[in-house]
């Protein structure tokens, strides 16, 4: 009987490591999937990029918000503008704490998900729209009137939003889920608090370059029309 042991043992450690090699590969595939596949918010903004390309096509170019705002006459009158700084200054920090305080009451509302991802299409829509309603103005010039609209100020308020509904994207909700069961209270109030001030500090970097940047990078884009 017992030399059939060192068999069974040899049958059971094969089916082990057979087993290990199918887990890995299971965990390799399940990795390769999700780094193939695009994030949900690159694909609902997505959706309302091209939602807003369809609606101007159908609209014939007619209801675009861009004709009239920047047309020809206002991109003359770009060209020689001087920004009232002061002015602007509580222009821009007045809209965006507005937009900042709505961000956070969403962001703690039990349709949180639903809101973020709404407003990540929205903002597809928007900029669809955009580009496409400028494009057809002033051709592929419009491209860069279009980003020149949102940059670099866009980019720290993109981050911004990002942080503030980080919980409700797929990839972070086991990790967010982890770091509350591992952290005690204290940790997780420490960790609240660092969150804080970095969505703080990225917001007023923001603003900053709203204020000071932007208006000298439209300036600059403006003398191309």
């Amino acid at each position: 009987m017992n030399k059939f042991e060192p068999e069974e043992h040899m049958e059971e450690i094969s089916v082990r490591s057979v087993s290990a090699e199918n887990d890995a590969y299971i965990d390799y595939r399940k990795l390769h999937y999700k780094n193939t596949m695009p994030d949900n918010r690159v694909l609902v903004f997505l959706t309302g990029f091209c939602i807003g390309m369809v609606f101007f096509y159908l609209s014939g170019g007619q209801h675009s918000g861009t004709r009239g705002l920047l047309d020809n006459e206002h991109l003359v009158l770009m060209q020689n503008f001087e920004a009232d700084q002061s002015g602007l200054f509580e222009y821009v920090i007045s809209l965006r704490m507005k937009q900042l305080l709505f961000g956070v009451i969403c962001a703690l509302s039990s349709v949180g998900g639903l809101l973020a991802f709404s407003m990540v299409g929205w903002c597809g829509f928007e900029i669809g729209l955009m580009i496409f309603s400028l494009v057809y103005q002033y051709g592929i010039k419009g491209i860069f009137l279009t980003f020149s609209m949102f940059l670099p100020h866009g980019i720290f308020y993109c981050i911004v939003f990002l942080i503030l509904f980080r919980k409700y994207w797929t990839g972070n909700k086991k990790c967010c889920h982890n770091e509350e069961t591992i952290k005690g209270r204290g940790g997780l109030k420490m960790e609240v608090v660092k969150t804080v001030f970095l969505i703080l500090a990225v917001f007023c970097v923001g603003i900053l370059c709203e204020i000071y940047i932007n208006p000298e990078i439209m300036r600059k884009i403006a003398l191309f029309f």
